[in-house]
């Protein structure tokens, strides 16, 4: 069956954070702390609602608990922290009440290292935008531990963020990813909104139309700049051509091929190239 775009093999999509290292771990699943976090976090005693929901009184944000399908991608997500034990991370999007969510969303993202037994807070900081949406929907938010040393004494994590197109016609879907450190008690944001998968085309919704699609592979270098080590970005790209041959929808490459892009720390974050730039990358404060 003919596919409009598709994604790369998934040897292509392993995301290392060092050049002979396995996959990314981006999975979260479901955070059974999440009320806890609430309580804790925001000091509010509330109970959600049916669907899992609880306004806080400072801002007036939505916080939805649950990662069922009304809450899905907009509920607290969490993940132990593999490189410390003792930590727990959380990802909790702060929406705002809208008109038609079939039209958009608008929120933040709170980013949260928490004690993972007493789920105090160490380090925070909050994205501004970064879970607002509109004809490209947030489709998924997941925690990243692979291990990225990104410094001798410094682990960072990773959050992807998936967003999808709703035009049939102009299929698209972007993974960007977002790198996170610990430095002098602060959450330093040291890569802000890099591309790792990418998928767009355009099509006459039957068969014939042009595609291309792309996926990053990161690796650690061996040089450093400000504390940092580089980062190797391997792009893997590709682009095709469907038509209608003989009374069969055929899809031909026509383009592939690998670029290698060095990310040199800047002294506050790493410059990620242009064509690396994922679509959400300026929408956080």
């Amino acid at each position: 069956m003919f596919r409009p775009y598709s994604r790369l093999p998934a040897a292509a999509l392993l995301l290392s954070a060092v050049v002979t290292c396995g996959a990314a771990q981006a999975a979260s699943g479901p955070c059974p702390e999440a009320a806890g976090i609430v309580r804790t976090v925001y000091n509010n005693t509330d109970k959600p609602d049916a669907q899992g929901r609880i306004r806080l009184k400072e801002g007036h944000a939505i916080v939805t608990l649950s990662d069922a399908d009304v809450g899905a991608p907009f509920a607290v997500a969490c993940k132990a922290w593999p490189a410390n034990p003792d930590l727990l991370l959380v990802a909790v999007p702060l929406m705002q009440d809208t008109p038609d969510p079939e039209n958009g969303h608008v929120g933040d993202l709170d980013v949260l290292v928490l004690d993972k037994q007493t789920l105090q807070v160490r380090q925070r900081r909050r994205l501004v935008g970064l879970m607002s949406d509109d004809a490209v929907r947030i489709a998924g938010l997941a925690f990243d531990t692979a291990r990225y040393d990104v410094a001798t004494d410094k682990r960072a994590f990773g959050i992807r963020i998936e967003r999808e197109g709703a035009s049939r016609a102009n299929p698209f879907d972007e993974t960007s990813l977002r790198l996170f450190t610990v430095h002098d008690n602060e959450l330093r944001l040291v890569l802000d909104g890099m591309s790792v998968n990418r998928s767009s085309g355009v099509w006459d919704t039957t068969c014939a139309g042009e595609f291309s699609e792309s996926a990053v592979s990161l690796a650690i270098g061996d040089t450093q700049r400000r504390g940092y080590r580089d980062l190797i970005a391997t792009e893997s790209h590709s682009a095709s051509r469907a038509s209608m041959q003989q009374g069969d929808c055929k899809e031909k490459t026509v383009k592939q091929g690998k670029t290698r892009h060095t990310l040199t720390f800047d002294g506050k974050r790493y410059r990620i190239p242009a064509a690396l730039r994922s679509m959400d990358r300026d929408s956080a404060g």
